[in-house]
């Protein structure tokens, strides 16, 4: 089952994730309020993410020394400005293990229906590395249901706000916030 517009005019953008074991799964997002309906393993018009394959990340935290932060704009069109480059890299080992402990400790993304604000395609592509051993990436979309691929079972950052503080304090970012990640909009 497709998601569900909820009063609003629907937009839909498919989106494919690369970590979704099949890359041929579509993930079908609206913008705007909508609902999500959970479908079935095996359909490709499921509303959320596949699961990826276990990770690795969370196991040598330890030993983890540096973080790539790269930032994507899905719609560049809509002009947002932030704060920070787009590409941070981090090399202080004691935040880059923060910014991973922060990562583990999301929950999964939740179940059934699920109302989730506008997805306007700010994606964050963290990749760690413990030495010369790099793992795998892990994304974080910064708007929409907030979904976080790459770390095992999908997880979600939404009512999480801590996660945005670490992150931003592992990347040197003055009083960072999940707003601070979303991006301001040209008159903001």
């Amino acid at each position: 089952m497709l998601a569900q517009p909820v009063g609003a005019q629907q937009h839909v953008h498919e989106r494919h994730h690369a970590d979704a074991g099949d890359p041929e799964q579509r993930v079908v997002l609206l913008f705007g309020a909508y609902r999500s309906a959970g479908a079935g393993a095996g359909d490709p018009g499921r509303s959320r993410p596949v699961p990826a394959a276990r990770s690795t990340l969370c196991r040598p935290i330890p030993s983890l020394d540096r973080l790539t932060v790269r930032r994507t704009d899905a719609f560049p069109e809509n002009h947002l400005r932030f704060s920070f480059p787009a590409d941070v890299t981090v090399t202080d080992a004691l935040r880059v293990r923060a910014a991973a402990r922060a990562l583990c400790s999301l929950p999964r993304m939740p179940s059934g229906v699920l109302f989730c604000p506008a997805d306007f395609g700010i994606v964050y592509h963290l990749a760690f590395t413990a030495g010369e051993r790099a793992l795998a990436p892990v994304g974080v979309n910064a708007t929409g249901c907030q979904w976080v691929h790459g770390l095992g079972r999908v997880r979600w950052v939404a009512r999480s706000p801590r996660f945005w503080a670490t992150l931003g304090g592992a990347m040197g970012l003055t009083s960072p916030d999940s707003a601070t990640f979303r991006g301001r909009g040209p008159n903001g």
